[in-house]
């Protein structure tokens, strides 16, 4: 029988291993370095002859070891990955009740053990959590995590940790039964992924375990903890892997510090993003039709010269062009923003991110990938934390709401937020019968808006250079002073007064073309003569303008920095 966790001095690590001595050794000072006290060691025998002496080398290092505790079996007969975890873990679920997982190709940084450890003892006794493990991928962590782990539908198998409880029932079906079960219950067989479709087809075949692991989880609606960044990365995606083929774009950056445990843990609630960057980031395997038309562009950028195909790229992507005496010249040589089909696009985007059916949403166009990392998110919930949890933000030009949608699953920690989007009349009335709610709502003027209650924040995202009077607006608003200003992806050229171009959207963005400012800087940062400027980066390149497109993010006020 398993012994209690409370009663247990060390949780142990399980390592699997096979013929990679360099590796293994590198693991292994992982491990050292982390403290770990009590090593299950399963070294699996040789395939043949010519796996024979790396077994042999590698299993050496292990009978070196002599900073913990170990307890080592050599199998006699190659049982393969997949049937060496199996067996392995049910040996240690019978003993321990908690445990941590490790093969011989992930390393970690320091104080890897130590958090997840402290996990495996925070949740014990919570059903709701299955699995804790120390890896994630910059493309498959949320947004706004503040340091905090979340929590996730899909387990992982690069460095986890569970409890004997959770692995009661691994042994008793395939990965294709328990697909199966989520079938008969209604739920997508692809609901985090649609690799796990493709694995569970060659489980058997191939001698792999972790797809069952990660159908065991959906097939009792539990969780799996993650970090908020990760402290392990995979170094085994090299020719001498038995399993791992390439890294599908999961390789991480140079991995930080391991984070802070935490003083308050999170509660088990999947995180509303999870399962969509999952499915984006770990699609079907491809099929023999999409590996042709993978090569095929290998081929393409093998044997077209480099500058026609940037010369391709660049007539398909947006520009600027002309420079227009007033706004009704602009305005005859573009579409405009009264373009038939704009605001039926926007709003079909923003109700796909709403709904939940995309990530984010920007120009009437719904992403499948997480928005891009918007650094004020932070700083705006520590002015509501301030503030008793009351926010008032203006959103000029904020279209349906897209950004107060796009980041929700933040903006429900602020108890009274306010955002109040202003925008044109056909936006309102759409604004007001699909989304505004007590926390969202749609006005027509500035006037209005401001008259509704002074916001502490004003944003100004991509908005100034698409008005006929930017001055004047910036004017109006500015009347009546607020705590911060934030002027986003706004076209910047070195010259003594503004210059009015038409911008043509690329077709991947929605297509259209409408008057667009690029602002003297001189003449834009004069507006903010009683502001501080806090900060100044570029949003994007903006060379085919001929400009530079900045944010400038200015307070007033401060009682500290924003």
């Amino acid at each position: 029988m398993a012994a209690p966790l409370n009663t247990v001095a060390a949780i142990p690590v399980i390592l699997f291993a096979y013929a990679r001595p360099e590796h293994t050794a590198r693991v292994l000072a992982c491990l050292r370095g982390n403290g770990v006290p009590l090593l299950y060691v399963f070294a699996d025998a040789a395939k043949g002859d010519a796996d024979a002496a790396m077994v042999t080398e590698t299993r050496a290092l292990f009978h070196a070891i002599d900073w913990c505790e170990v307890r080592l079996v050599e199998r006699s007969e190659n049982f393969g990955l997949g049937r060496n975890v199996m067996a392995g873990v049910a040996e240690v679920a019978a003993e321990h009740e908690a445990f941590i997982v490790w093969e011989d190709d992930l390393v970690c940084v320091p104080g890897t053990y130590d958090w997840v450890c402290a996990a495996l003892r925070h949740y014990a006794n919570d059903d709701r959590v299955m699995s804790v493990t120390a890896w994630t991928h910059p493309r498959l962590t949320p947004a706004g995590l503040g340091g905090l782990p979340f929590f996730d539908a899909r387990a992982e198998c690069w460095v986890w940790g569970t409890w004997a409880r959770s692995w009661t029932g691994m042994a008793e079906q395939t990965a294709s039964e328990k697909m199966q079960t989520l079938i008969a219950r209604g739920i997508a067989p692809d609901t985090v992924g649609g690799d796990l479709v493709s694995m569970a087809a060659v489980e058997e075949a191939r001698n792999i375990w972790a797809v069952r692991w990660l159908y065991h989880h959906l097939q009792y609606g539990r969780l799996c903890l993650r970090p908020p960044h990760s402290m392990v990365e995979h170094i085994g995606f090299d020719s001498s892997a038995s399993n791992a083929g390439e890294s599908g774009g999961l390789a991480n950056p140079p991995l930080a510090a391991a984070p802070a445990i935490p003083r308050i843990w999170p509660e088990p609630h999947e995180h509303p993003w999870a399962r969509r960057l999952w499915r984006v980031a770990a699609p079907a395997w491809p099929s023999w039709t999409q590996r042709v038309r993978t090569r095929m562009r290998e081929v393409t950028r093998a044997v077209v010269p480099a500058g026609l195909r940037d010369a391709w790229h660049r007539s398909r992507a947006t520009r600027w062009a002309g420079d227009f005496p007033n706004w009704p010249a602009a305005v005859a040589a573009s579409d405009g923003y009264d373009a038939p089909g704009i605001l039926a696009r926007v709003t079909t985007a923003v109700g796909a991110v709403r709904d939940g059916h995309a990530l984010f949403e920007r120009d009437g166009v719904a992403f499948d990938e997480p928005p891009p990392h918007w650094p004020v998110i932070d700083d705006l919930v520590a002015l509501a934390a301030q503030q008793d949890g009351k926010l008032i933000v203006l959103d000029v030009g904020g279209g349906l709401g897209g950004l107060y949608f796009n980041y929700r699953h933040i903006w429900d920690g602020i108890p009274q937020l306010r955002w109040r989007v202003v925008e044109q009349p056909g936006f309102v009335a759409a604004g007001r019968a699909e989304f505004a709610s007590d926390r969202l709502g749609f006005f027509e003027s500035v006037e209005t808006a401001l008259a509704a209650g002074r916001p502490d924040v004003l944003l100004l995202g991509s908005v100034l250079p698409y008005i006929p009077n930017p001055h004047h607006m910036l004017r109006t608003l500015l009347a009546a002073p607020c705590r911060y200003v934030l002027v986003e992806r706004t076209g910047i050229v070195q010259q003594t007064g503004d210059r009015l171009v038409v911008q043509h959207v690329s077709k991947r963005l929605g297509g259209g073309s409408y008057p667009c400012w690029l602002f003297s800087r001189t003449q834009l940062l004069s507006h903010f003569a009683d502001y501080r400027l806090l900060r100044e980066e570029v949003a994007f390149d903006g060379a085919a303008a001929g400009a530079e497109f900045l944010n400038f993010w200015f307070g007033r006020d401060l009682p500290g920095t924003l």
